[in-house]
């Protein structure tokens, strides 16, 4: 909140409209189960509205307990059963409540362009005519690369979900069942463990389904001697782990074998360039450059991970922007043949004199 009173200070903003649900998380503490998707029954789970003080508008079903913050909540009426819903306009109601509290006029308002819906941004420019509007997204974008102590313990959370499904594909993973047989018991161990549903972006493919890096498990079922690449990103209270394993049910070609060796001194190698001053860019040419022989693997290196499962620093290419201490790096090397592909991924701190390796599972290839 200090960090977001400076950025206000320093552009001359009257009063910020945030309805991200990272930038929400970031600053209120409030994140929302978005597994099941957007609610029939609001327009936003929440917006976070301030300028000296702060009122998080929220749909009354969404209620839960946020830090001591000294926000005030401020429900709006989302599911009614004696008459129609208007979600739309009881949003918009607590919106301009709070806005009316302001107590003096409205110069100019942050906002997160890429996250305001048309019909809010409608209403503000009806109700502020005269008021310049601010896109303040990639400041907070920015501002939330480097993680806090407490974000860091968050993310070790999810990252421990992440290796107990790794672990639970070795001791699954069998000939003859299918691949949503398998994402089911490997979801049970991390939820089971978690204590509670877990959203999570899942690839769990076999055989000649690896070769195009991922998708959602499918029927397919798995063959013997067949490749199993499963990637798990859990999101545990409104933070992400990620971790990428790929493993033989059965016997592994020497061919496979030599490719799972040398993807994973890519990651070694990519995990022991990081280091606070290191570009971006050069960590991902570490990599590249090793698995150059077999192909170029055709997505990034790896990608920052926090309250958005892809964020800065990309490794890529392109990306002069220099690591520092404090960010969360997931890493994820790989080589796709023309019918099997192998990708390996651990998730690392940038800490002040190199790394430390967040998920903890060793990645194993041999028989399962």
């Amino acid at each position: 909140m200090e960090r977001l009173l400076k950025l206000k200070k320093n552009k001359g903003i009257d009063i910020v409209v945030l309805t991200s649900p990272a930038a929400v998380k970031y600053f209120s503490g409030y994140s929302f189960n978005f597994e099941t998707g957007p609610s029939p029954f609001h327009l936003l789970p929440a917006a976070l509205i301030g300028g000296d003080t702060f009122s998080l508008v929220l749909a009354d079903n969404e209620m839960q307990p946020l830090f001591d913050t000294g926000i005030t909540v401020r429900p709006y009426q989302s599911y009614v059963f004696e008459k129609p819903c208007e979600s739309t306009g009881q949003f918009l109601g607590r919106v301009h409540d709070v806005l009316g509290q302001w107590g003096r006029k409205i110069e100019r308002v942050g906002i997160e362009q890429d996250s305001l819906p048309f019909v809010v941004a409608q209403s503000l420019t009806g109700c502020l005519p005269d008021a310049e509007f601010i896109d303040i997204g990639p400041d907070i974008s920015q501002m939330r690369v480097v993680k806090d102590n407490d974000e860091i313990a968050a993310i070790r959370r999810a990252a421990e979900l992440a290796d107990i499904g790794q672990s639970a594909v070795l001791k699954y993973a069998r000939p003859g069942m299918s691949e949503l047989e398998l994402f089911a018991k490997v979801r049970l161990e991390m939820e089971s463990a978690a204590g509670t549903r877990v959203p999570m972006m899942t690839d769990l493919v076999s055989g000649v389904r690896t070769a195009t890096g991922g998708g959602n498990p499918s029927n397919r079922i798995i063959g013997e001697n067949e490749l199993v690449l499963c990637d798990l990103t859990p999101c545990l209270n409104g933070y992400w782990g990620d971790s990428c394993n790929t493993i033989v049910v059965g016997t592994a070609t020497a061919e496979q074998k030599r490719i799972f060796t040398l993807v994973r001194s890519a990651l070694r190698a990519g995990i022991d360039t990081i280091r606070p001053g290191i570009p971006a860019k050069t960590v991902d040419a570490v990599m590249r450059k090793i698995l150059a022989p077999e192909g170029d693997f055709g997505h990034h290196g790896g990608h920052g991970v926090g309250l958005v499962y892809h964020e800065e620093p990309r490794i890529v290419p392109y990306n002069d922007r220099v690591l520092e201490a404090g960010m969360v790096i997931a890493l994820e090397p790989a080589v796709y043949k023309s019918d099997w592909g192998i990708r390996l991924e651990h998730l690392v701190l940038v800490t002040t004199d190199g790394t430390e390796v967040l998920t903890k599972f060793d990645h194993v290839f041999g028989q399962v």
